[in-house]
């Protein structure tokens, strides 16, 4: 069993065995304040071979921040791909896996997705860029003591 690809993108999901998904291969989270809400979708594609189907693998996906930091409780479950009936003993199978989400992004910087599934691994990263105006505040000076 093998990760053969882990994607972000805005939306996304599997139906009849495809996997459907909008702006797929993003790398950069925009916005013009942080934390910053983020909508997007976690797009997993993974390759068994067919004396591998029917066995539940763990699945682990974690998020986090450039210095390891995770942004959100790690996701765990099971995967599992079926054979069909009428594929060939051999055959690799592929189960595609698609999850949306929201969350905050608390700072501009590089984000690392990384998900485990039996001992495979595979890993994303997206940049947080911030795209507002910044915005410099002059310094408080004491009161001149002339006045009132």
């Amino acid at each position: 069993m093998k990760i053969e690809f882990l994607i972000m993108a805005d939306a996304a999901q599997v139906v009849g065995g495809k996997l459907y998904m909008l702006g797929g291969g993003w790398t950069a989270h925009r916005a013009g304040n942080f934390p910053s809400p983020a909508q997007f979708a976690i797009c997993i594609s993974i390759l068994v071979p067919s004396n591998e189907t029917g066995i539940k693998y763990p699945l682990n996906i974690t998020i986090a921040d450039e210095a390891g930091v995770p942004i959100a409780l790690p996701l765990n479950g099971q995967f599992e791909v079926g054979r069909p009936p009428d594929m060939p003993t051999g055959t690799m199978h592929r189960g595609l896996f698609a999850m949306n989400m929201g969350m905050p992004i608390p700072h501009p910087g590089k984000y690392v997705v990384s998900a485990v599934v039996g001992s495979s691994k595979a890993e994303v990263v997206f940049d947080a860029v911030f795209v507002g105006t910044r915005t410099e505040f002059p310094s408080v000076s004491e009161p001149d003591e002339k006045g009132n």
